[in-house]
This record gives C-alpha cells, structure tokens and sequence, in this order.
C-alpha cells in the first residue's frame, strides 16, 4: 500500500494530547496529593508528641504530667537532704518575705508557685533560681491530720503564725508514717513554738496564698525531714520524706474551713491564757502559758574518715620516697627506720631533727594523736609547708579522682572558694563562676579540728601547697555534683 503523508498528518492532528506519555495522569496526580497531606499529618503528629513530652517532663507539678511521669517510673519520690548537700538558697525573715511575695500579683504568684514546687518535686535538680528558706520563730494555732485525700498522703500539718509579724501564716508539713502521727498529735499543740534556723533547719517555701483576710500563708516543708521533740509533752518523732503525692489534691493542705477553724481554736486559746495569767494561777499543762517549744533533736554527723584507712604515724610518711608533687619545699634528714617487733630498738646516740622512734608498745605522744585522729576531730594539724607528703592537685581534677577513687594516696586541694554555709566547726564552700560552667557542681565540705573555727558566710578563702585541704573522700552524685569531704590541717 502506498505511503499517504496526508493521512499521516491528519492521524497526529486529531491526537489527544491527554494521551502524552510525559503527562502524569490524572490517577496519579490524585495519589501524590494524598501522600503529602498523609506525610503533613504525621509531622503534625512528631511535632505535637515532641511539643507534649517537652511539656510533660518540663512542668512535672501538673496532675497530668505527674501521673504520666509516675507510671513511666521518670520521676523520684522527694528526698531527704543532708545539710551539706542542701540545694543552695537564701534564708528570708518575715518582713522580707511579706516585702516579697506580698506585693505580687496573682498572676506573678501562680508561676511562683509553679517554680517552687516543681523544684521540691524534682528533688531540686536542676533548681530554677535560689531555694527560699524560712526563718523565725513561729506559733501553732492548730495542726490537722492529712490523709490520701491531701497533697501529702501521710503526717500532719501544722498552721503557726509569726511572732516577728503576725501578718504571715505558715502550713508547715510534717510529713511521717502512720505510726508517728498520734506523737505527732500530743506534741504540736496550739500554743507552741516552732523555731526555724538556719543552721539545722532547712524549711522550704513550695507554695504561696494570700487570704482574703490579707495575711500571706506560705507551705513549707523541711527538707531535712528530722527529728523533734516537745519540752512539755512526752514522745520524740522523726520525719520521713513522702512516698507519694497527691498532685491533684493541690496546695495549700489547709483550705478555707481548716484555717477557720484554727483561727477560732488559736483565738479561744488566747483568752483562756489572758485569763489564767490574770488570775496568776497558769495551768502547768497547758504548753503555751509554759512557753513550750518543739525542740530539733540533733542526730550526729558522721565522720568523713574512713576507718579502713586510719591517719599513718608522721614516721612512717616522711619516710616516703619523694614525687614531683611533693609539696614540702625543703628535703629533710631521713628518719632511722622502724624497728621490726622481734628487733630490738636501737639507742639513738645524738640528738637528730628528725622524728624519734619509739618502740612499738610505747608510742610517742604525736603518734597517738595522729591514730586518734581517725574518727575524732582531735587530728593532728602542722604548720604551712610542714605537712606529711602527698599529692597537690587543683579543682579540675577531682571528677577524674570521684570516678577512679583516691586509690590510698594522700592527697591535698588548693585553690579559691567562696564560703556559702558555716556552722560550728564545718564550712560549705564552692568554686567562684570564673572557674567555669561547672562550678556550681563542686561542693567542698570543709571539717575544722577542735580549736579552729569555720570562716564566716559569704568570705572568700584561698588555699595554696603552703596550706591546702586533706582530701578525705570524693563523690559523684547521679545528677553530676561532686562533694568533696577535705579537713583543715595546717595551722593559721
């Protein structure tokens, strides 16, 4: 058949050109739109999981994010502090706390109370700011008995006024086991005193309310969780931190009816004691006409000297070979060597400067103090420079010692601190920001011997191989602080 290019032409004129195999079909353009709004909704779904668990493990004070936490197992129960390893705050007396918190409004006061019991939830770690402490002497007007319906599960709270201005209220938190809760009942009777201080009381703010009364009442609990005891009833009970709390609950423990009826309780209590003072025959069991108080007990502190590694006599260290951080400058004349028990003990014939050797049963009286000086605060103390040799190291090295231990060495810290707590014969002390991030993670707990006295709050001190700090123990928190256990043994 013979080629027609007209029939050519008109075949590729009447072509559809919905038929070009360059052109997407309609089927497939409507499959490619499905697929990006399905890839749009599941980045909306990430970006919305992201933005909740940011919210849930930032704000664990929230019900929700609590309970969320709580079943993840995410979060711990509060804590009980040691003094030494309190988190670092300011000590506030009520008028500064009135001048604080009272002009604030209610706005201001709900994020406040969203960072002050976020912390105390967190165990304060991190802390948002400074740790608000309370301070003063205060007087109950009555305590109620909490149960699983409240925020604290399990103990009493206590609502006591201010004897420096009786504009400030406080709910202290006592918190406890079912068993201490009758104690609890017979010793914190209105009328008594409570004292906050600073140095065996640590007393945090975790919730703030203005009455409508005008009169700011703050929630505050212990975080110490320690012991007490009244001087006019019978019975000493110790605190333990909660094992659960009722985030939906909410603060303050006591509402509107409870306060009402320790008002009323506090009120009628006060005429009875204007009465009998009048009358000049107080009643000797009535707690607050005897001024009664609830006394701390004070547990003792234990020791930071391991007993497995006892002070060594000074004979046995100056006879250590020389390293090159030897921090004695000047050599001294090498002891004669200890005599072995079966020996003999030979007679020195010339007086020598160095230590003498006395036989075994019969130890020199520097020797017994340095072997007392293990668990005791009776240790012996040199003069600068004249110390047993050691190992001199600065700050930057105690995370590589709080990981692989002190290995038996003796060893001495130098450098600048900043006191931030004192009290009797120890010292809390940190590093000053211009050492770097991680200066607010060191803590150095200082121990003074009997007959020194820790510097004052707020001082700076400087210690250098003249007179450094015995290095006892370091130790790493899981939260990255290290605490560092030293003693003072130079003389000043």
């Amino acid at each position: 058949m013979p080629h027609n290019p007209e029939t050519k032409n008109s075949r590729a004129w009447f072509k559809d050109p919905d038929s070009d195999p360059s052109k997407p079909s309609q089927n497939e353009e409507t499959g490619l739109f499905g697929w990006t709004i399905l890839i749009l909704i599941f980045i909306g779904i990430a970006i919305t999981c992201w933005i909740c668990s940011f919210y849930i493990f930032g704000h664990p004070e929230k019900p929700f994010s609590h309970e969320v936490l709580s079943k993840l197992k995410k979060i711990e129960p509060p804590k009980r502090f040691e003094l030494t390893e309190a988190p670092r705050g300011e000590f506030l007396r009520a008028q500064q706390i009135l001048d604080r918190y009272g002009k604030m409004k209610p706005r201001q006061l709900e994020r406040t109370n969203e960072t002050l019991i976020r912390n105390y939830i967190r165990n304060y770690k991190p802390a948002d700011g400074l740790v608000p402490y309370v301070l003063g002497t205060f007087n109950i007007l009555d305590s109620f008995e909490l149960t699983g319906n409240d925020y604290f599960s399990s103990g009493v709270a206590a609502v006591a006024v201010s004897k420096d201005d009786p504009r400030l209220l406080i709910e202290q938190i006592f918190s406890s086991g079912k068993r201490v809760i009758p104690t609890l009942h017979r010793t914190l009777l209105t009328g008594l005193d409570i004292d906050l201080k600073r140095e065996n009381e640590l007393a945090a703010i975790i919730h703030i309310e203005k009455l409508k009364d005008g009169r700011l009442k703050l929630t505050t609990v212990s975080i110490m969780y320690p012991s007490y005891e009244s001087a006019s009833a019978d019975g000493t009970f110790t605190l333990d931190p909660p094992t659960l709390l009722n985030v939906k609950a909410g603060l303050p423990v006591t509402n509107e009816d409870r306060q009402g009826e320790a008002d009323a309780k506090y009120e009628h209590f006060r005429k009875k004691a204007r009465l009998a003072s009048k009358k000049q025959e107080p009643k000797v069991e009535d707690p607050a006409i005897g001024q009664a108080r609830l006394m701390r007990v004070e547990r003792p502190l234990p020791a930071y000297t391991p007993e497995a590694t006892p002070a060594p006599s000074p004979v046995l260290l100056a006879s250590a070979a020389p390293t090159p951080s030897d921090i004695v400058p000047s050599p001294t004349p090498a002891p004669t060597p200890l005599p072995s028990p079966s020996a003999e003990p030979s007679p020195i014939s010339s007086p020598s400067p160095s230590p003498s050797v006395s036989p075994i049963s019969s130890p020199t009286p520097e020797t017994r103090k340095a072997i007392a000086a293990a668990g005791s605060k009776n240790w012996q103390t040199y003069e600068p420079s004249r110390m047993p040799r050691g190992r001199l190291i600065a700050t930057g090295e105690l995370s590589d010692i709080a990981k692989k231990g002190t290995g038996g060495e003796r060893i001495y810290l130098q450098g600048s601190f900043n006191v931030t707590a004192a009290g009797g014969d120890r010292a809390v002390m940190r590093l000053p920001q211009r050492f770097g991030s991680r200066a607010d993670n060191v803590r150095i707990i200082v121990q003074y011997p009997n007959g020194m006295t820790a510097p004052a709050e707020g001082s700076a001190v400087t210690r250098d191989a003249r007179r450094p700090f015995q290095v006892m123990d370091v130790k790493e928190n899981p939260g990255g602080q290290i605490n560092v256990y030293v003693r003072e043994v130079t003389q000043p």
